[in-house]
Protein backbone atom coordinates (compact mmCIF):
# COMPACT_ATOMS: atom_id res chain seq x y z
CA UNK A 1 0.00 0.00 0.00
CA UNK A 2 1.32 3.50 -0.80
CA UNK A 3 1.98 5.55 1.88
CA UNK A 4 0.37 8.73 0.98
CA UNK A 5 -3.03 6.78 0.58
CA UNK A 6 -3.04 5.86 4.66
CA UNK A 7 -5.02 7.80 6.95
CA UNK A 8 -3.73 9.66 9.99
CA UNK A 9 -4.82 6.69 12.12
CA UNK A 10 -3.00 4.29 10.12
CA UNK A 11 0.00 6.48 10.20
CA UNK A 12 -0.34 6.72 14.14
CA UNK A 13 -0.61 2.60 13.62
CA UNK A 14 2.60 2.52 12.09
CA UNK A 15 4.97 4.90 14.10
CA UNK A 16 6.05 2.71 16.95
CA UNK A 17 6.34 0.12 14.57
CA UNK A 18 10.11 -0.34 11.93
CA UNK A 19 8.78 -1.28 8.45
CA UNK A 20 9.93 2.20 7.29
CA UNK A 21 12.94 4.22 8.25
CA UNK A 22 12.01 7.75 9.29
CA UNK A 23 15.49 9.09 9.31
CA UNK A 24 14.62 8.88 5.20
CA UNK A 25 13.69 12.07 3.66
CA UNK A 26 10.82 10.80 1.85
CA UNK A 27 9.26 9.22 4.49
CA UNK A 28 9.82 12.22 7.15
CA UNK A 29 8.36 14.32 4.33
CA UNK A 30 5.22 12.50 3.96
CA UNK A 31 4.97 11.80 8.28
CA UNK A 32 5.13 15.69 8.34
CA UNK A 33 2.48 16.69 6.12
CA UNK A 34 0.15 14.00 5.57
CA UNK A 35 -1.02 13.93 9.27
CA UNK A 36 -1.97 17.80 8.60
CA UNK A 37 -3.35 17.65 5.88
CA UNK A 38 -5.61 14.69 6.85
CA UNK A 39 -6.54 16.62 9.85
CA UNK A 40 -7.53 19.65 8.21
CA UNK A 41 -9.18 19.10 4.93
CA UNK A 42 -10.90 16.18 6.31
CA UNK A 43 -13.28 19.02 8.41
CA UNK A 44 -13.65 20.89 5.14
CA UNK A 45 -14.79 18.70 3.15
CA UNK A 46 -17.57 17.73 5.51
CA UNK A 47 -18.46 21.24 6.00
CA UNK A 48 -18.53 21.90 2.18
CA UNK A 49 -20.47 18.56 1.71
CA UNK A 50 -22.85 19.55 3.85
CA UNK A 51 -23.51 22.65 2.69
CA UNK A 52 -23.70 21.93 -0.35
CA UNK A 53 -26.42 19.12 0.26
CA UNK A 54 -28.45 21.95 2.46
CA UNK A 55 -28.24 23.84 -0.71
CA UNK A 56 -29.76 21.28 -3.40
CA UNK A 57 -32.11 20.09 -0.88
CA UNK A 58 -33.31 24.51 -0.45
CA UNK A 59 -33.38 24.32 -3.93
CA UNK A 60 -34.85 21.34 -4.81
CA UNK A 61 -37.99 22.29 -1.96
CA UNK A 62 -38.35 25.44 -3.51
CA UNK A 63 -38.89 24.34 -7.12
CA UNK A 64 -41.62 21.91 -5.79
CA UNK A 65 -42.82 24.03 -3.28
CA UNK A 66 -43.72 26.87 -5.81
CA UNK A 67 -44.79 24.17 -8.46
CA UNK A 68 -46.70 21.95 -6.34
CA UNK A 69 -47.26 22.56 -2.58
CA UNK A 70 -47.36 26.56 -2.13
CA UNK A 71 -50.62 27.21 -4.05
CA UNK A 72 -52.71 28.76 -1.40
CA UNK A 73 -56.13 29.23 -3.84
CA UNK A 74 -57.97 27.23 -5.26
CA UNK A 75 -61.03 27.55 -7.88
CA UNK A 76 -64.22 24.56 -8.64
CA UNK A 77 -65.63 25.46 -12.34
CA UNK A 78 -69.06 23.35 -12.19
CA UNK A 79 -69.95 21.54 -15.48
CA UNK A 80 -73.06 19.61 -15.64
CA UNK A 81 -72.05 18.43 -19.01
CA UNK A 82 -71.92 19.66 -23.04
CA UNK A 83 -74.26 17.38 -24.11
CA UNK A 84 -77.24 20.22 -24.63
CA UNK A 85 -76.18 23.23 -23.06
CA UNK A 86 -78.06 26.50 -22.89
CA UNK A 87 -81.04 25.58 -23.61
CA UNK A 88 -82.69 28.51 -23.80
CA UNK A 89 -80.76 29.68 -26.53
CA UNK A 90 -82.09 26.98 -28.87
CA UNK A 91 -84.18 28.94 -30.98
CA UNK A 92 -81.00 31.02 -32.02
CA UNK A 93 -78.06 28.41 -32.17
CA UNK A 94 -78.05 24.94 -33.34
CA UNK A 95 -77.09 22.18 -30.36
CA UNK A 96 -73.15 21.96 -32.35
CA UNK A 97 -72.89 25.92 -31.35
CA UNK A 98 -74.17 25.85 -27.87
CA UNK A 99 -71.68 23.37 -26.88
CA UNK A 100 -68.98 25.38 -28.79
CA UNK A 101 -69.87 28.56 -26.95
CA UNK A 102 -70.03 26.66 -23.92
CA UNK A 103 -66.96 24.94 -23.89
CA UNK A 104 -65.36 28.58 -25.22
CA UNK A 105 -66.51 30.67 -22.03
CA UNK A 106 -65.29 27.72 -19.62
CA UNK A 107 -61.78 27.45 -21.22
CA UNK A 108 -61.71 31.81 -20.67
CA UNK A 109 -62.42 31.04 -17.46
CA UNK A 110 -60.14 28.74 -16.48
CA UNK A 111 -57.60 30.69 -18.58
CA UNK A 112 -57.66 34.13 -16.72
CA UNK A 113 -57.50 32.31 -13.78
CA UNK A 114 -55.04 30.68 -14.34
CA UNK A 115 -51.47 31.24 -11.99
CA UNK A 116 -48.61 29.13 -10.32
CA UNK A 117 -49.98 29.89 -7.34
CA UNK A 118 -53.80 28.67 -8.18
CA UNK A 119 -55.32 25.22 -8.53
CA UNK A 120 -58.23 25.34 -10.99
CA UNK A 121 -60.36 21.93 -11.22
CA UNK A 122 -63.28 21.08 -13.17
CA UNK A 123 -66.11 19.64 -10.73
CA UNK A 124 -68.06 17.38 -12.97
CA UNK A 125 -69.11 13.68 -12.82
CA UNK A 126 -69.97 13.85 -16.97
CA UNK A 127 -67.24 11.30 -18.89
CA UNK A 128 -67.57 13.68 -21.93
CA UNK A 129 -66.53 16.61 -19.85
CA UNK A 130 -63.66 14.70 -17.90
CA UNK A 131 -62.15 13.89 -21.23
CA UNK A 132 -62.04 17.10 -22.86
CA UNK A 133 -60.57 18.98 -19.56
CA UNK A 134 -57.83 15.42 -19.90
CA UNK A 135 -57.43 16.61 -23.39
CA UNK A 136 -56.54 20.80 -21.94
CA UNK A 137 -54.85 19.46 -19.01
CA UNK A 138 -57.46 20.76 -16.50
CA UNK A 139 -57.86 18.93 -13.42
CA UNK A 140 -61.79 17.30 -12.65
CA UNK A 141 -63.04 16.74 -9.57
CA UNK A 142 -65.35 13.55 -9.20
CA UNK A 143 -67.77 13.83 -6.53
CA UNK A 144 -68.70 10.56 -4.93
CA UNK A 145 -72.59 12.06 -4.83
CA UNK A 146 -74.84 13.38 -7.55
CA UNK A 147 -75.99 16.56 -8.02
CA UNK A 148 -74.24 20.13 -8.40
CA UNK A 149 -74.84 20.92 -4.47
CA UNK A 150 -73.80 17.78 -3.11
CA UNK A 151 -70.81 17.90 -5.70
CA UNK A 152 -69.63 21.23 -4.40
CA UNK A 153 -70.53 20.79 -0.98
CA UNK A 154 -67.99 17.45 -1.33
CA UNK A 155 -65.35 19.94 -2.88
CA UNK A 156 -65.17 22.70 -0.52
CA UNK A 157 -65.31 20.01 2.48
CA UNK A 158 -62.04 18.90 0.52
CA UNK A 159 -60.05 22.37 0.33
CA UNK A 160 -59.42 23.41 4.08
CA UNK A 161 -55.55 23.15 3.12
CA UNK A 162 -55.85 26.31 0.78
CA UNK A 163 -55.85 29.97 2.15
CA UNK A 164 -58.84 30.39 0.29
CA UNK A 165 -61.62 29.19 -2.90
CA UNK A 166 -64.09 30.47 -5.58
CA UNK A 167 -66.70 28.27 -7.12
CA UNK A 168 -67.24 30.48 -10.74
CA UNK A 169 -69.73 29.54 -13.06
CA UNK A 170 -68.59 28.44 -16.42
CA UNK A 171 -70.84 30.72 -18.30
CA UNK A 172 -69.15 34.26 -17.32
CA UNK A 173 -67.81 35.70 -20.33
CA UNK A 174 -66.63 39.32 -19.47
CA UNK A 175 -64.07 37.94 -16.62
CA UNK A 176 -60.64 38.20 -17.92
CA UNK A 177 -57.19 37.77 -16.09
CA UNK A 178 -57.28 41.49 -14.94
CA UNK A 179 -60.69 40.93 -12.71
CA UNK A 180 -59.76 37.17 -12.00
CA UNK A 181 -56.38 38.42 -10.40
CA UNK A 182 -58.23 41.25 -8.11
CA UNK A 183 -61.13 38.68 -7.06
CA UNK A 184 -57.95 36.59 -5.67
CA UNK A 185 -56.94 38.76 -3.58
CA UNK A 186 -60.45 40.20 -2.39
CA UNK A 187 -60.89 36.31 -1.44
CA UNK A 188 -57.66 36.04 0.34
CA UNK A 189 -58.77 39.50 2.44
CA UNK A 190 -62.46 38.32 2.62
CA UNK A 191 -64.14 35.80 4.65
CA UNK A 192 -66.73 35.78 1.54
CA UNK A 193 -67.28 37.74 -1.43
CA UNK A 194 -70.18 37.14 -3.69
CA UNK A 195 -71.67 38.36 -6.79
CA UNK A 196 -75.66 38.04 -8.06
CA UNK A 197 -77.01 37.54 -11.55
CA UNK A 198 -80.17 38.94 -12.96
CA UNK A 199 -82.10 35.70 -10.92
CA UNK A 200 -80.64 36.32 -7.66
CA UNK A 201 -78.13 33.37 -8.87
CA UNK A 202 -74.46 33.03 -7.57
CA UNK A 203 -72.66 33.23 -10.39
CA UNK A 204 -68.93 33.67 -8.26
CA UNK A 205 -68.35 33.37 -4.58
CA UNK A 206 -65.65 32.51 -2.23
CA UNK A 207 -63.23 33.93 0.67
CA UNK A 208 -60.72 32.78 3.22
CA UNK A 209 -63.57 31.54 5.74
CA UNK A 210 -64.57 27.83 4.21
CA UNK A 211 -68.63 26.77 4.34
CA UNK A 212 -70.01 23.66 3.69
CA UNK A 213 -73.58 24.74 3.20
CA UNK A 214 -73.63 26.21 -1.11
CA UNK A 215 -76.49 26.77 -2.65
CA UNK A 216 -76.57 26.54 -6.44
CA UNK A 217 -79.05 27.60 -9.34
CA UNK A 218 -82.30 30.19 -9.04
CA UNK A 219 -82.23 31.98 -5.62
CA UNK A 220 -78.83 30.88 -4.34
CA UNK A 221 -77.56 34.29 -3.56
CA UNK A 222 -80.60 35.04 -1.30
CA UNK A 223 -80.24 31.31 0.12
CA UNK A 224 -76.48 32.27 1.08
CA UNK A 225 -77.20 35.52 2.22
CA UNK A 226 -79.65 34.42 4.83
CA UNK A 227 -77.29 31.42 6.06
CA UNK A 228 -74.25 34.71 6.27
CA UNK A 229 -76.53 36.40 8.24
CA UNK A 230 -77.60 33.52 10.38
CA UNK A 231 -74.21 32.68 11.07
CA UNK A 232 -72.53 36.10 11.65
CA UNK A 233 -70.73 35.74 8.52
CA UNK A 234 -69.26 38.87 7.28
CA UNK A 235 -69.55 39.13 3.22
CA UNK A 236 -69.33 41.55 0.77
CA UNK A 237 -71.39 42.28 -2.51
CA UNK A 238 -69.16 42.72 -5.91
CA UNK A 239 -71.46 44.59 -8.62
CA UNK A 240 -69.17 44.53 -11.39
CA UNK A 241 -71.14 43.18 -14.65
CA UNK A 242 -67.76 41.42 -15.63
CA UNK A 243 -68.39 39.19 -12.26
CA UNK A 244 -72.06 38.49 -12.37
CA UNK A 245 -73.09 38.82 -16.12
CA UNK A 246 -73.74 35.17 -17.35
CA UNK A 247 -75.28 34.19 -20.72
CA UNK A 248 -78.93 32.46 -19.90
CA UNK A 249 -80.95 33.62 -22.38
CA UNK A 250 -81.60 35.61 -26.06
CA UNK A 251 -81.71 38.48 -24.60
CA UNK A 252 -78.06 37.58 -22.62
CA UNK A 253 -76.94 37.05 -25.61
CA UNK A 254 -77.87 40.02 -27.78
CA UNK A 255 -76.25 42.01 -25.35
CA UNK A 256 -72.85 39.25 -25.71
CA UNK A 257 -72.76 40.21 -29.29
CA UNK A 258 -73.18 43.92 -28.95
CA UNK A 259 -70.57 44.23 -26.25
CA UNK A 260 -68.03 41.35 -27.38
CA UNK A 261 -65.22 40.43 -25.26
CA UNK A 262 -61.59 40.99 -26.29
CA UNK A 263 -61.43 36.87 -26.08
CA UNK A 264 -64.20 36.26 -28.19
CA UNK A 265 -64.18 38.56 -31.17
CA UNK A 266 -63.00 35.86 -32.84
CA UNK A 267 -65.31 33.41 -32.43
CA UNK A 268 -67.74 32.49 -35.32
CA UNK A 269 -70.63 32.58 -33.26
CA UNK A 270 -70.17 36.51 -32.12
CA UNK A 271 -69.27 37.59 -34.74
CA UNK A 272 -72.10 36.97 -37.73
CA UNK A 273 -74.42 39.92 -37.72
CA UNK A 274 -76.74 37.81 -39.67
CA UNK A 275 -77.57 35.62 -36.71
CA UNK A 276 -79.14 38.25 -34.40
CA UNK A 277 -79.41 41.38 -36.61
CA UNK A 278 -77.68 43.98 -34.14
CA UNK A 279 -75.00 45.11 -35.84
CA UNK A 280 -71.49 44.15 -34.14
CA UNK A 281 -68.47 45.32 -36.30
CA UNK A 282 -66.19 48.14 -34.78
CA UNK A 283 -67.37 47.51 -31.49
CA UNK A 284 -65.16 48.82 -28.04
CA UNK A 285 -64.68 47.28 -24.71
CA UNK A 286 -64.28 48.87 -21.94
CA UNK A 287 -61.06 49.24 -19.65
CA UNK A 288 -61.07 47.58 -16.51
CA UNK A 289 -62.13 49.06 -13.55
CA UNK A 290 -61.55 48.60 -10.09
CA UNK A 291 -64.08 45.73 -8.17
CA UNK A 292 -67.10 47.58 -6.63
CA UNK A 293 -68.51 46.18 -3.71
CA UNK A 294 -70.77 46.90 -0.59
CA UNK A 295 -69.29 45.81 2.62
CA UNK A 296 -71.76 44.60 4.56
Amino acid sequence: CSLAHLTIFEWSSLLPCEKFNLNTSAPELINLSIPSFELTLGPTVAIIFVFLVIEIYNLIAWYYGNKYMDKNFIIGIPVRDFENPMTRLSNTLNKEERIELSKSMFLNIVNSFDDENVDIYCITNNSSVVDYCTKNKIETFKAKNSGLNNEINEFINLTKNYSAWTIVHADLPYVNRHYAKVWIEECLLNEIIISESKDSGTPIIGGNKFINEFQYGEKSFIKHIELFNKKNINYKKIFNKELSFEVDDINDYKDLIKNQPRGFRKNSLLSSPDRIRTGVSGLKTQRPRPLDDGAV
